[in-house]
C-alpha cells in the first residue's frame, strides 16, 4: 500500500527511508540547505518525527493495510517510527545500521574528533588549524547515489559535516577560527577517527649574503663524494632547525650564484622553508642573531607565502642584477679600450649557448639576455675591474671570456684579447622582495 504525502520534503524523506537505513545525521544531511540554524541531526530527527505524525494520522484507522510499509520505514529510520510501529502493532522492532556512517556520527563523535585535533594543535604549538576528512571511494559513491534521489541541491557531504562540526568545537574550546587559506596544521580524519597531521611549514621572507667563496647553494654531492665542504642551506639548517624543533630548513632563492662567487651588496632575496616545525612563533630579532657568521649571513624581515617562492623562481630570478668582476687580459690593454667596451655594452643583447663548463649537467640551448651597462676601472695593462648590470640568468664568466665563441658578443671579442674572470661578486639584485 502506498501513501502520497502532500509535503515534497516529507515525500522525499519517506521514499529514501523505504530504500535506505539512515541515522538522523545522514538523513538530515540530504536536506542540509533547508532550515537555517539547524544541525543535521535535528533535521533528520524532525523529518522522522513529522513523518511519524503524518503516517499516524493516515493509518490509525486502517492499520492492517499499512503494517509492512510502516515496518520498513521503522527498520530503516529508527525512532520515533519504531515506537509508532510498536504502539500500533504491539510488536518489538529493531532498527538497521545506517548504510552510510554505520551509526558512528553523533555529537559525542564530533567531540572525540575535536579533542584529538586539539591534542595535535597543542603538540605543534599551532595558532591556526583546519580539519580535513578522508573517506573511501565506495562511501562517496553511495552518498552521491542516495543524495541524487532527494535532489542534490539540498544536500551536503558527510565530509563537510564532520569538518564543520568538529571544527566548531575546536574553535570554541581554543578560541581560534579555522584557517581555510594557510593553517599551521591540518588534522585529517578518516571515518573511524584515525587521523594524520599535516604540518604546514613556516615560511620566512628575507635575504642572504655569502661573504666567502667555495660555498655551494645546497649540499653538492657527485658520485657519492661531497664536492664542497659547506653550503648556504646547511648554514640556515644548522642555525634554525633546533630553534623550531623542525625536520629541516630548505632555502629558496632568487637564482643562485656560482660556488666561487660571493653574494654581497644588497643580498639575494630568499624564503626559508621550515619543514615540520613543532614551534612556530620565534622572535625575528632572535632569528637574525642566529644567522650571522663570517661566511654566510641572513636577515629575516617577515612571513612569506607560497606566492613569494613562486615569484623567486620566476619573476625575480629574471630581474636585473649587478656584478663586480676582476678581469685578467692575456695581452696589454689601454684605458681607451675599456671606454670603448663600456660604450659597446650599453643595452646590448647577448646570445649564449649553454656554457661548456656545465654541459655535463644541462642541455644545450640558446639563451638571450641583455647587458644594460658596463663600468670599468683600469688597474694595470693586464688587469681591470668591471661593474656589469644585466638581466638575471646571464652567464657573466662567459660574457667575459666568450667561451670559445659560444657567447657573443663578449669582452674577449670586443677587446680583441683573451679575457678571463679571476673573481666575481654579485652586489645587487633588482626589485627587492617585499612582504
Amino acid at each position: 500500500m502506498s501513501i502520497e504525502l502532500s509535503n515534497n520534503v516529507l515525500e522525499s524523506a519517506k521514499k529514501i527511508l523505504l530504500k535506505y537505513p539512515l541515522c538522523n545525521h545522514c538523513l538530515g544531511r540530504l536536506f542540509a540547505k533547508l532550515g537555517h540554524g539547524l544541525g543535521n541531526d535535528d533535521r533528520g530527527y524532525s523529518l522522522k518525527l513529522v513523518l511519524t505524525m503524518e503516517l499516524h494520522r493516515i493509518i490509525r484507522n486502517n492499520r492492517d493495510n499499512y503494517k509492512d510499509l510502516l515496518r520498513k520505514l521503522a527498520e530503516n529510520g529508527g525512532e520515533p517510527l519504531t515506537k509508532l510501529y510498536e504502539h500500533l502493532y504491539n510488536e518489538t522492532i529493531s532498527s538497521r545500521e545506517c548504510i552510510l556512517c554505520k551509526n558512528i556520527i553523533s555529537r559525542k563523535y564530533f567531540e572525540e574528533l575535536a579533542d584529538k585535533a586539539i591534542k595535535a594543535i597543542n603538540e605543534y604549538n599551532a595558532t591556526s588549524f583546519l580539519i580535513g576528512v578522508s573517506i573511501d571511494r565506495e562511501l562517496q559513491l553511495k552518498e552521491i547515489e542516495i543524495a541524487s534521489e532527494s535532489g542534490l541541491e539540498y544536500s551536503e557531504s558527510i565530509k563537510n559535516e564532520i569538518k564543520r562540526e568538529a571544527g566548531k568545537i575546536v574553535r570554541d574550546k581554543l578560541g581560534i577560527e579555522p584557517d581555510f587559506n594557510r593553517p599551521d596544521i591540518v588534522v585529517v580524519f578518516d571515518l573511524t577517527g584515525n587521523y594524520d597531521v599535516i604540518v604546514n611549514p613556516v615560511l620566512l621572507l628575507g635575504r642572504y649574503w655569502k661573504t666567502a667563496r667555495n660555498i655551494s647553494h645546497v649540499v653538492w654531492i657527485t658520485r657519492g663524494i661531497r664536492k664542497y665542504p659547506y653550503s648556504i642551506e646547511e648554514f640556515f639548517n644548522e642555525a634554525l632547525k633546533e630553534v623550531y624543533d623542525a625536520e629541516r630548513v630548505v632555502l629558496h632563492a632568487s637564482g643562485r650564484e656560482d660556488v666561487d662567487v660571493r653574494m654581497l651588496g644588497t643580498g639575494r632575496p630568499m624564503v626559508l622553508e621550515i619543514k615540520n616545525p613543532r614551534f612556530r612563533l620565534v622572535d625575528y630579532d632572535l632569528l637574525n642573531s642566529l644567522i650571522v657568521s663570517n661566511r654566510v649571513q641572513g636577515e629575516i624581515i617577515g612571513q612569506a607565502s607560497r606566492k613569494h617562492i613562486e615569484l623567486l623562481k620566476t619573476e625575480l630570478s629574471k630581474k636585473s642584477k649587478i656584478y663586480k668582476a676582476l678581469i685578467y687580459t692575456s695581452e696589454p690593454i689601454s684605458e681607451e679600450k675599456l671606454l670603448y667596451l663600456e660604450e659597446f655594452f650599453t643595452n646590448k643583447v647577448v646570445r649564449q649557448l649553454t656554457p661548456k663548463r656545465i654541459l655535463y649537467r644541462k642541455k644545450e640551448r640558446l639563451r638571450t639576455r641583455k647587458v644594460y651597462q658596463v663600468k670599468t676601472r683600469y688597474i694595470d695593462q693586464h688587469l681591470f675591474e668591471a661593474l656589469i648590470r644585466s638581466d638575471g640568468g646571464l652567464y657573466i664568466k662567459e660574457l667575459i671570456s666568450g667561451d670559445d665563441g659560444r657567447t657573443t658578443p663578449s669582452f674577449t671579442e670586443i677587446l680583441g684579447v683573451n679575457t678571463h674572470c679571476i673573481e666575481l661578486d654579485v652586489i645587487g639584485v633588482e626589485v627587492p622582495l617585499l612582504p
